[in-house]
C-alpha cells in the first residue's frame, strides 16, 4: 500500500494513510518533549528531555454506546501524516465520526526560551447521522512511564487533571488533563476496565498513592443531536516539582492556539533551503528532512542537542552532530552552533573529540580510542558553520580548539605518514569510525575513511588561518594537508584494483573489502577525477543497489548478510545513500537523482510491510526484505539527504570559504531551483535550466559559477501558479523579470503564472519551453495581463522560462 501524495512537495506536504496499513505512527517532538504514536493511532509514550526518560505510557480511548452500553468499534478510517501533527479520521460502529489529533506544543525559541512540555491529544466526536447518539468514553493513560513503582496520582478540581509523582522522586511531576470536566474519573489497578467489552459505567473517583502500574481514566459523555458536534482536548505534561508542574498547566494555550504555534514554526523553518526539481520524492524529501530535523532538535539541562535515538537514549554523538549540523546550518543555524560548541567544551585536554555525552549530565565517554571520526568531523562542521553564517566571532572562539584538534590529528600518524588507530578491542571499543556497533568486529590500523576526514580537517585548519591572518599556521596545515593527501593515495590505494583498502591492520594486512565506505575519498577530496569515476562505477553495479538504497556491502560479497552487524555488513544503510548520492553528483547526476529519490520513496511506499513511517527517515534496513530494522526516526538522517540535495544536487560549494554555484542536473531534470538559502545574513537563490545549453539565473553575485544571468532579489512570495503540479521561482532586478515554472507531474499540464506587485505598463517578454525546445521571439505583454494570469503549457517534467522587461 503505497501512502498517497498531493502536490509539488517542496513547501508543503502530506500524507494519507489508511489505518491499517501503519507498522507505527509518527515521532513528534520539540525541545522539552517528545511523544511516540503507535499504529493504532495511541499515543504510546510521553518522554521529557529534562528527566531522560517517560514519564507516560500509553493514552488510549475507548468509547461505547450509553444506552445499551456495547462496545463502539471503530470503522477503517485514515491517518493524515502531516510534519507537526498526525491525524486520525474514522467512524464508530453508530455512526459517529471521530476526528484525533496529536502534537507537541513546538513554537518558535527565543535563544534559550521555549515552550514548556507539552502534547495534545484533540478529539473532535459529529454526529452526521438522522438520530440523537450518546457516547461514553473513556480516555486511559499509564501513569507510571519508565519512572519507579511508587507512582502517587492526585486529582486537581481546578485543571481537570491528575498530578502524578512518585514518591522517591517527587520533583519528577507530571500531569494529565482534560479542557473540559470528566463525569467521573478514577486511578486504578484495574487495566481491564480501560477496554471492556460492555460500558464498566461512572468511575469512583478515587486516586492511588504509592500504587506500581497505575492507570488514569477519565470519562465523557457526549450528547449529539443530528449535526451537531463536540471537541474535547487531553494534555500530557510535566516540570521539576509541583510548583513548576502547576503553572505549566495553567499557562498551556488552547488547543488550537497550541497548534497554530506550532504549524507556524514549522512553516518558517519549512520554507527555508527550498528545493524544486521535477521528481516530487526528492523535494518531498528535502521538506520532510527539515521537518525531521525540527522534531529532534533539543534543549536539554546541557544546552542545545540531539540524541541519536529519540526517546531510547540521552547520549549525543559527536559525528552524528557535525553531520547535523551540515544540514541544521541551512535552516536552524543556532542550534548548530550551540550544538557544536558543546563539543569544543568538551574536548580533551589532547585534543581528541569525545564520542558522546550524556545530555542530562554532561558525562562524557571516548571508548578509549586514540583517534576517532568525531575529531575530524568536528573541524569540519566547524568550518561549515562559519562559512553559511559569515560569524568571524564564532569562528575565532572556536579556533584554538580546532587546531588544538587538528595538532592532536597530526600527533596520530605512523611511519607511514597515516593516521592510525591502536584499538586492539572491538565494537565501540576497537572500530574508528561510524560503523562503530558491529559486534566482535575490528576496524582500526589506518582506516580510508578516517584519514579521507583527517586530510578535509586539515585543509580545513588551513582555511580557518586564512580568514584569521594566520598566514604562517595556514601554509603550515596547507602542506600536512598534502602529505597525507600524498600519503592515503601512495598506501591506501589498490595498486590492483585502483580502488581504496577498507584499511591496513594493526598487523599491516591490506584489507580489500569493497564496501558503501569507498565514499569518502570522494566527499573529502581525496581521490583524484579519475579514482572517483572507477569508484562510482564500482559502487553503481546492481549487487550494491536494492529499490530503498546502497547495501553497505554488496550481495555478492562473501561476508555479506543481510541483517550481519546491524546491517553494516549487508542491509541497507539509507543515510549511506545520501553520501553516496553527494559523491556522485559531479560525476553522474543521473544516478544521484535515481539515490536521492528512492530512497525517501522508500518510507512511504508499504509502511506496514516495510515497518516505516511516511516522510519519517527511519535507520536500516534489512538487505533482501527491505524491512526497517531499525529506530522509526534516525535524527543523523535527515541533515545528510538536506546536505545531500542543496550541495549536491543544487551544486552549492562553501568548502572554500565562497560561494560557488554548479548545479548537477540529472539527464533526466531538465530544471532544478534552489530557493532561501541561509548565506551570511542574505539568502541564496538559484535555478538552472536546459535552454537548450545549461543556463543558470540567480539572486546576487556569486564569487563562482557556470554561467549565469544575475537579478537583485527573489520576489517568489510575489507570484502564484495554478494546479498542484507547476512549481515557479521569480527573479527581478528594477524592471526586469526573470520566471521559472517547471511541471513536477510525469504528464503534460497547463498552468497559468500570476505575476503581482507594482507592475506597470507594457512587457517584452523572451520564453524558453521544452515544449518546443527553443526560445521564442519577443512577444508583448501588459501589466494587468501579467497580473491576472499568463497561460503556460508544459511537457511531462518540463519548464517554461520567461524574461521579461519593461519596454513602456
Amino acid at each position: 500500500m503505497i501512502a498517497q501524495t498531493f502536490g509539488s512537495g517542496e513547501t508543503t506536504s502530506s500524507y494519507r494513510v489508511p489505518d491499517d496499513q501503519m507498522a507505527a505512527g509518527s515521532t513528534l517532538g520539540s525541545p522539552k518533549a517528545a511523544v511516540i504514536i503507535k499504529a493504532t493511532g495511541a499515543l504510546e509514550k510521553f518522554y521529557s528531555i529534562d528527566v531522560g526518560k517517560s514519564l507516560f505510557g500509553s493514552l488510549v480511548l475507548h468509547h461505547w454506546d450509553e444506552d445499551t452500553g456495547i462496545a463502539l468499534i471503530p470503522m477503517p478510517g485514515e491517518f493524515l501524516i502531516h510534519p507537526d501533527h498526525q491525524e486520525h479520521r474514522f467512524t464508530l460502529f453508530n455512526g459517529a465520526s471521530v476526528h484525533e489529533d496529536i502534537f507537541v506544543l513546538s513554537g518558535v525559541p527565543d535563544g534559550d526560551r521555549v515552550d514548556p512540555p507539552a502534547a495534545y491529544y484533540v478529539v473532535e466526536i459529529a454526529n452526521a447521522t438522522d438520530r440523537e447518539l450518546r457516547v461514553a468514553t473513556y480516555a486511559s493513560l499509564q501513569l507510571r512511564g519508565e519512572t519507579e513503582h511508587d507512582v502517587t496520582a492526585k486529582y486537581d478540581d481546578e485543571t481537570h487533571a491528575f498530578v502524578v509523582w512518585n514518591e522517591s522522586a517527587p520533583k519528577v511531576a507530571r500531569a494529565f488533563a482534560c479542557s473540559v470536566p470528566p463525569e467521573s474519573y478514577e486511578v486504578t489497578l484495574s487495566y481491564g476496565k480501560a477496554s471492556a467489552a460492555r460500558f464498566p459505567g461512572r468511575l469512583n473517583k478515587r486516586t492511588l498513592k504509592n500504587a506500581a502500574e497505575p492507570v488514569g481514566i477519565f470519562e465523557l459523555r457526549t450528547h449529539l443531536k443530528p449535526g451537531d458536534s463536540r471537541r474535547f482536548y487531553l494534555l500530557l505534561t510535566c516540570g521539576n516539582g509541583r510548583a513548576k508542574l502547576m503553572g505549566h498547566l495553567r499557562n498551556a494555550p488552547p488547543a488550537d492556539e497550541a497548534l497554530r504555534k506550532t504549524s507556524e514554526h514549522f512553516a518558517s523553518v519549512l520554507t527555508r533551503a527550498v528545493v524544486m526539481t521535477p521528481d516530487q520524492n526528492v523535494n518531498r524529501g528535502v521538506l520532510w528532512a527539515k521537518a525531521n530535523m525540527l522534531r529532534t532538535q533539543l534543549l536539554a539541562p546541557t544546552g542545545w542537542c540531539f540524541v541519536n535515538d529519540p526517546t531510547r537514549s540521552n547520549n549525543s554523538v559527536g559525528r552524528d552532530t557535525a553531520w547535523f549540523a551540515f544540514g541544521s546550518d541551512y535552516i536552524t543555524p543556532h542550534f548548530s552552533r550551540e550544538s557544536l560548541l558543546s563539543y569544543v567544551k568538551y574536548l580533551e585536554p589532547s585534543g581528541k573529540v569525545i564520542e558522546y555525552y550524556d545530555i542530562r549530565n554532561g558525562k562524557t565517554e571516548d571508548y578509549g580510542l586514540n583517534i576517532n571520526d568525531n575529531t575530524p568531523l568536528l573541524i569540519l562542521a566547524l568550518w561549515h558553520h562559519y562559512n553559511t553564517t559569515g560569524d568571524e566571532k564564532f569562528l575565532r572562539a572556536v579556533y584554538d580548539a580546532a587546531v588544538k584538534a587538528a595538532r592532536y590529528i597530526l600527533s596520530q600518524r605512523n611511519e607511514q605518514g597515516l593516521v592510525w588507530c591502536t584499538a586492539t578491542g572491538t565494537s565501540d571499543w576497537g572500530i574508528i569510525g561510524w560503523r562503530n556497533v558491529i559486534a566482535n568486529y575490528r576496524l582500526s590500523g589506518a582506516t580510508t575513511e578516517v584519514n579521507s576526514e583527517c586530510y578535509a580537517a586539515l585543509k580545513t585548519i588551513s582555511h580557518m588561518a586564512r580568514v584569521l591572518e594566520r598566514h604562517d599556521e595556514s601554509a603550515e596545515f596547507a602542506q600536512h594537508a598534502d602529505e597525507l593527501r600524498r600519503a592515503i593515495n601512495e598506501h591506501l590505494l589498490d595498486p590492483d584494483t585502483g580502488l581504496y583498502y577498507l584499511n591496513i591492520d594493526l598487523e599491516g594486512n591490506a584489507r580489500t573489502d569493497v564496501t558503501s565506505d569507498l565514499v569518502f575519498p570522494i566527499m573529502f577530496g581525496v581521490a583524484d577525477d579519475e579514482t572517483t569515476a572507477r569508484i562510482i562505477n564500482r559502487l553503481s553495479v546492481p549487487e550494491f543497489w536494492s529499490e530503498a538504497g546502497i547495501h553497505t556491502v554488496p550481495r555478492n560479497a562473501i561476508n555479506y548478510g543481510p541483517t550481519h552487524g546491524y546491517g553494516l555488513l549487508g542491509g541497507v544503510w539509507v543515510g549511506v545513500t545520501f553520501w553516496y548520492a553527494f559523491a556522485a553528483a559531479r560525476f553522474d547526476p543521473e544516478f544521484m537523482a535515481y539515490a536521492l529519490s528512492i530512497s525517501f520513496k522508500h518510507y512511504s511506499a508499504d509502511p506496514r510491510r516495510n515497518n516505516t513511517v511516511p516522510g519519517q527517515f527511519s535507520e536500516w534496513l534489512h538487505g533482501e526484505t527491505l524491512a526497517n530494522q531499525g529506530m522509526m526516526l534516525s535524527p543523523w538522517f535527515p541533515p545528510r539527504y538536506l546536505w545531500a540535495a542543496v550541495e549536491g544536487a543544487g551544486g552549492l560549494d562553501l568548502s572554500g570559504g565562497t560561494p560557488s554555484v554548479y548545479p548537477r542536473l540529472s539527464p533526466t531534470w531538465k530544471w532544478l531551483a534552489v530557493r532561501r538559502v541561509p548565506y551570511r545574513g542574505r539568502e541564496l537563490s538559484w535555478f538552472a535550466v536546459r535552454a537548450p545549453d545549461l543556463r543558470m539565473y540567480a539572486n546576487g553575485t556569486l564569487d563562482e559559477a557556470c554561467a549565469y544571468q544575475q537579478y537583485d532579489e527573489d520576489v517568489t512570495e510575489g507570484i502564484r501558479v495554478t494546479g498542484d503540479a507547476a512549481v515557479a521561482v521569480a527573479f527581478r532586478s528594477g524592471t526586469r523579470f526573470a520566471v521559472l515554472v517547471g511541471n513536477t507531474a510525469d504528464r503534460a499540464i497547463l498552468t497559468a503564472v500570476h505575476l503581482s506587485g507594482d507592475l506597470a505598463g507594457r512587457y517584452a517578454v523572451r520564453r524558453f519551453n521544452t515544449l518546443r525546445d527553443a526560445w521564442s521571439d519577443d512577444e508583448m505583454l501588459d501589466a494587468d495581463q501579467a497580473r491576472r494570469g499568463i497561460p503556460v503549457e508544459l511537457d511531462d517534467s518540463g519548464f517554461c522560462v520567461l524574461e521579461l522587461r519593461q519596454e513602456v
